[in-house]
């Protein structure tokens, strides 16, 4: 799937039992849900939120671990130092983690190294993967890899 937010790579869950639907950028972050809020016998009523993307701040750990950061807003100069002082941790592994910011259509590394693979093009990021692992049965499903 395409995000709408930068036109990168999202991974998309469609509950069709539900009409219930979750979209998250692995790379702008953008993310949107559509979930049940209430249902009685003849209505069911939806509960939408949706988030624009403004980066990811990834932490590899030392030990393997990691954790992953969605930005919902733009980086602060407060948060900047917040994040640059969690990266900078003796227990992270710098040459995995990364901070990236989004804005304007322009992705901006500010902390690490983003993976190989986090600037291709949904085309380019699908057909890098088709090439690697084969076209799967249904060309829609384009595997995943950090």
């Amino acid at each position: 799937l395409k995000c709408p937010c930068c036109g990168r790579s999202a991974v998309e869950d469609f509950y069709y039992n539900t009409d219930e639907k979750y979209t998250y950028c692995l790379r702008c972050v953008y993310n949107y849900s559509r979930t049940i809020e209430s249902e009685t016998e003849k209505n069911i009523e939806y509960r939408e939120e949706k988030y624009d993307g403004y980066g990811v701040f990834v932490l590899k750990n030392s030990d393997g671990s990691s954790k992953k950061m969605l930005l919902n807003s733009l980086i602060t100069d407060d948060k900047y130092e917040e994040f640059k002082a969690l990266f900078l941790d003796s227990n992270v592994n710098q040459e995995k983690s990364y901070l990236v910011s989004f804005k304007d259509g322009e992705f901006l590394v500010l902390l690490g190294n983003p993976p190989a693979n986090f600037h291709l093009s949904f085309n380019e990021y699908r057909e890098k993967m088709f090439t690697k692992y084969g076209v799967p049965e249904f060309d829609f499903m384009v595997p995943i890899e950090e």
